[in-house]
């Protein structure tokens, strides 16, 4: 493209240069015309040596060959028009006189020869050898490189030239000085002729004509001179020229290539824009749910609040249950203490009337035991039933437990899944954040790249107009340099509207990113939260496993226990088979309650050391919760103590569950108490029917006795004429016992207990009286036999000294002794059994009875001292647990004041916070104000000064004085350096998320730059007072005056949160929360 554009130069100076030829060779044609025409034209040769021809006086002719050999040789040459003093355009315009005066003097010496055609002929030859000096440079060009060739062919070219015209002037000299010609003979032999006639005429003009030409010829020489020098000075001013045009030409390379990076830049910047304006809308959206999640949280906040107020409320009501339980406790272990005392009395009620059974059980009725073993059934269907509810309930209380833990692992469940969903979400919205601190980090060093690329811009197009201004005319190179320095202006232009859309974007990206910053902080510290949340819902998994396994503990220990009391049971049950193992029973029953009061003293001290333990462990935890708290934020000890609050108010809740329960243990505890109560009743009723009974059966006896004397009376009626005492005395016998009255209502136990040992003593002695009768009547019937069996020997020996006499009256007297010695064997065998065969059967059976009524005693009386030990073991199980109880109430009243006053701390400290917070938001939004206001000033700053480099920038050179002509590049040159100096200090890279510092430091220096160059002062006082505003809201809110109302626990010098980074520079940028 190079080579092409210069073969048309070059064919368009050669047309130039014909054209050239063809005006100033006129002159020549006319002279070989016929001699008329010669005439007039010596007539008006005088005349032209005065008045010159329009072409040899304008210098546009000389304007046009400088051009044409400017293109020839591919230098622009300046135009002097206005810049030239008078001498030299005196020098220019006498040059082409010269030549044209060379070309036409030679007419009026030797009017036959045509010197001009000569004198053109070597012009253009000289002319001619310039463009094939000029091709041959060309051609040298192509093989060496063009830019050190193109000066050294125009400076030997112009050599050349200053010689070949040197030398013409000296031919013409020679040839007017000699007045040698060299015109062929046929031309001077009419040359002859004709100049016969007019020689006068020509020595005279002759004479006239070499002085003036003489005079002429030396000024000529002189302005010669001049242009030779001026020529010279032209030559360095062309290679300086070159030089500056090829490096005009790099640069202008150069800037394209830079244009067309900045396009791509553009273009890459753009697509980054739309993925930020993407990623933007995804972080709005994903803003917005944010937002949506904070009020629901918020929602949940309040309803947990009103929970809160819900639960104290419940904890006082439970306060108040609790303290009415406790009353109630303490009236259950009296009325336990005034049980035991009746069981003592029931148990020594119950021995007695096993004494009693033992006397009576000879005499007891059938149908009074069968109603006791009925009743003893009835009590055992009731204590059966009784342990079948306990059992029901114990499994409904299992059942209860195992759904309630499962209901805690399935809130830990959905909780832990929340955090991790929150914890997600939270990774993601960190990292899009870090994208979008890069992206605005690589945008922020592309418009750096941006300012650095539009002020060498500048600087080019400020250094292309001052070579405009110098030279004198635009070619085709300046005016595309010019297109293209217009079109990059353009493209300036855009880029700037551009980049300051890029800074509004980048500024609230800014903002965005810090608003996204404080939201994921506040999301951080509701993950923070929940996973204190979960950290305590993992404790109290821990707490109700623990339960779990003291539950199972105690499981096994009555797993342990029912196992030993199934084996006493045994032990018991063959221990009342016989009776004579019954007090080593006893003993080993004894000795096993020993150890099983060992055992639970053992127990009962290792729960009490697990308790201990526990209370350590507790004190450790909150000493270590104390110290993560005092070391995390404050902001995160509120959502901590509130989770405390609800830890405790689980806690509280199953302390009131736990209370509850055993409140109904108490109510069923008290509940069998009663039903024993009544059931001791009822067994005293029975056993005073039993009294009855057996006074009854005394009665029945006494009768029975009274019949077998009276039939013993019969037999002993001789005696009783004979000698009355022993008669008398039998019948007054029975008569002297008097029944037992039993009185309808006893006063007091004491009263019963006298009663009872008073009717059994009575009963005693009526046995003892009895035996005593039953013995005298025996000692009678045995002398009533011993006198009969006399009287029978008297009798046989009488009846054996009168047999015959007396036979019949002896066999009537035999039946009679016959039937009086049967019925004296049979009132003797009468005698020796004491009572009838059908009393004794009746008697036998009756004792038959008595043994088994006995031993199924026996066996209750063995169950009834299990009940009563299972009683006094559950007493001492509530008397303990009442105990952990008002321990447990003591130290929930205690926690829970001091839980009251935390959170009345923590409510002051909140109120302040959120006071702080308001004042913060306002400090900010002044401060905010401020910076725009300052911005605002610095872009008026800014468009003065582009507009006043505008202005001074596009001055018109050619309105400059004369004296000034000569210095202008230079100090366009320096105001150039002094205005870029501004513009780089102007377009200084400013960090959108650095503190206002920076801002005013920068726009300070900026000011003062501006206020340098523009001599504008009267708005820097503003300026100061707007900076000085600026640093007193940073000190303030780097040092806010609140720390006086800080809590305790914070410290004595609270601190504002910062979250800071380190940027790629080492710079910090600090996002105030």
């Amino acid at each position: 493209m190079a080579d092409q554009s210069r073969q048309i130069k070059l064919a368009a100076a050669k047309k130039k240069l014909k054209e050239f030829q063809q005006k100033s060779s006129p002159a020549s044609v006319g002279g070989e015309k016929g001699g008329g025409a010669k005439k007039k034209r010596k007539v008006k040769g005088s005349s032209q040596h005065d008045a010159p021809s329009p072409d040899r006086n304008s210098p546009d002719n000389f304007d046009s060959f400088l051009k044409a050999l400017s293109q020839s040789n591919g230098i622009v040459l300046p135009h002097y028009g206005n810049c030239q003093t008078f001498a030299d355009v005196e020098a220019v315009r006498s040059s082409p006189q010269l030549l044209e005066e060379s070309n036409s003097e030679p007419d009026y010496i030797s009017p036959l020869s045509n010197p001009a055609s000569a004198n053109t002929a070597t012009n253009s030859e000289s002319v001619d050898h310039n463009t094939d000096l000029q091709d041959y440079s060309d051609t040298n060009g192509n093989e060496n490189s063009m830019e050190e060739n193109r000066p050294l062919s125009s400076t030997e070219s112009l050599r050349q030239l200053s010689q070949q015209l040197n030398g013409l002037v000296s031919e013409s000299s020679a040839a007017y000085v000699n007045g040698d010609g060299a015109p062929p003979l046929s031309e001077r032999e009419l040359e002859t002729q004709q100049s016969q006639e007019l020689t006068d005429q020509l020595q005279k003009e002759r004479k006239e004509f070499e002085q003036r030409f003489s005079k002429e010829q030396g000024a000529m020489r002189e302005q010669l001179q001049v242009h030779i020098q001026t020529i010279g000075i032209l030559v360095a001013e062309k290679s300086e020229l070159q030089t500056a045009l090829q490096y005009t030409q790099q640069a202008a390379r150069q800037k394209t290539a830079e244009a067309e990076e900045l396009n791509n830049r553009l273009q890459s910047t753009k697509q980054r824009v739309s993925e930020l304006e993407r990623t933007l809308s995804s972080v709005s959206l994903q803003q917005k749910q944010f937002e949506k999640h904070n009020k629901e949280l918020e929602k949940e906040r309040d309803n947990l609040r009103l929970e809160v107020f819900r639960l104290n409320n419940l904890s006082e009501e439970s306060k108040q249950q609790s303290s009415e339980l406790s009353e109630q406790i303490k009236l259950s272990t009296q009325e336990n203490a005034a049980m035991k005392l009746e069981v003592e009395d029931l148990r020594k009620r119950l021995e007695i009337t096993d004494l009693m059974l033992q006397q009576c059980s000879s005499q007891s009725d059938p149908t009074s035991a069968s109603q006791q073993v009925q009743l003893l059934l009835e009590e055992k269907q009731q204590v059966e039933a009784h342990n079948h509810q306990l059992m029901e309930s114990i499994a409904q209380l299992k059942t209860e437990r195992d759904c309630y833990a499962v209901q805690i692992q399935e809130e830990g469940r959905v909780w832990k899944d929340k955090t991790e969903q929150l914890l997600t979400q939270v990774s993601l919205v960190a990292e899009e954040r870090d994208r979008n601190i890069n992206r605005v980090q690589e945008l922020e060093a592309s418009i750096a790249e941006l300012r650095n690329a539009a002020a060498l811009l500048s600087q080019e197009r400020e250094a292309q107009h001052g070579t405009e201004h110098q030279s004198s005319g635009p070619s085709e190179n300046e005016v595309a340099l010019q297109e293209a320095l217009n079109a990059l202006q353009q493209e300036k232009d855009a880029i700037t509207s551009q980049y300051q859309a890029q800074l509004r974007d980048n500024e609230q990206l800014s903002r965005m990113c810090a608003e996204q910053e404080s939201r994921l902080g506040e999301l951080e510290r509701q993950v923070e939260s929940q996973t204190q949340e979960a950290e305590d819902r993992r404790r109290m998994l821990e707490d109700v496993q623990s339960d779990k396994a003291t539950i199972s503990r105690a499981l096994t220990q009555n797993r342990t226990l029912k196992d030993q009391l199934a084996e006493l049971q045994n032990g018991f049950v063959k221990l009342t088979n016989e009776n004579m193992e019954l007090t080593t029973a006893i003993q080993s029953e004894q000795h096993v309650k020993k150890e099983l009061a060992r055992r639970m003293g053992e127990l009962q001290e290792e729960l009490h050391n697990v308790k201990e333990q526990l209370e350590l462990k507790c004190t450790e935890a909150q000493g270590l919760m104390e110290q993560r708290d005092q070391v995390a934020a404050h902001l995160q000890q509120y959502c901590a103590g509130y989770q405390a609050l609800v830890s405790e108010r689980e806690q509280i809740h199953q302390q009131y569950l736990q209370q509850s329960q055993l409140m109904d243990r108490l109510q069923h505890d008290e509940s069998n108490g009663r039903a024993q109560l009544e059931m001791s009743h009822s067994q005293l009723k029975q056993a005073h029917e039993h009294l009855e009974q057996l006074v009854r059966d005394n009665e029945q006896l006494k009768a029975e006795v009274k019949e077998l004397l009276n039939s013993s009376a019969l037999m002993t009626s001789p005696r009783d004429q004979g000698d009355g005492v022993e008669s008398q005395s039998l019948q007054e016998s029975p008569t002297e016992s008097s029944p037992i009255v039993i009185p309808e209502d006893f006063e007091s136990q004491k009263e019963m207990e006298d009663f009872i040992r008073g009717a059994l003593a009575q009963l005693e002695a009526e046995r003892d009286e009895a035996r005593r009768q039953l013995e005298e009547e025996r000692r009678l019937h045995i002398a009533a036999r011993h006198q009969a069996s006399v009287t029978l020997s008297l009798e046989q020996q009488r009846h054996s000294q009168t047999p015959v006499n007396d036979h019949e009256h002896g066999h009537s007297h035999g039946q009679h002794s016959h039937c009086e010695h049967s019925h004296c064997e049979h009132s003797h065998e009468h005698s020796e059994g004491g009572v009838p065969v059908e009393v004794h059967q009746a008697l036998q059976a009756a004792m038959e009875k008595l043994q088994q009524r006995f031993t199924s005693l026996m066996q209750e009386k063995a169950d009834l001292k299990e009940r009563v030990e299972e009683l006094e073991h559950r007493c001492i199980q509530l008397s303990g647990e009442t105990d952990t109880i008002g321990e447990y109430i003591a130290l929930y009243q205690s926690q829970r004041a001091i839980m009251k006053q935390k959170h009345q701390e923590k409510e002051q400290y909140i109120s302040m916070l959120a006071q702080d917070k308001e004042e913060m938001k306002a400090k900010l939004a002044e401060l905010q104000d401020l910076v725009m206001r300052l911005v605002a000033e610095r872009n008026d700053w800014y468009n003065r000064y582009t507009g006043a480099v505008a202005g001074m920038g596009t001055v018109n050179p050619d309105l400059l004085p004369v004296g000034q002509e000569h210095t202008h590049p230079d100090h366009q040159a320096h105001t150039h350096t002094e205005l870029d100096a501004a513009t780089g200090a102007a377009m200084e890279d400013i960090p959108l998320s650095e503190p206002a510092a920076g801002l005013e430091a920068s726009s300070s220096q900026m000011l003062l730059t501006g206020s340098g160059q523009t001599d504008s002062k009267p708005l820097v006082p503003k300026e100061d007072a707007t900076a000085q505003q600026i640093m007193q809201l940073l000190q303030e809110i780097q040092n806010p005056q609140g720390a006086q109302r800080s809590p305790p626990f914070l410290g004595e010098n609270p601190c504002i949160p910062f979250f800071y980074r380190p940027d790629e520079q080492d710079e910090v940028k600090i996002l105030v929360v």
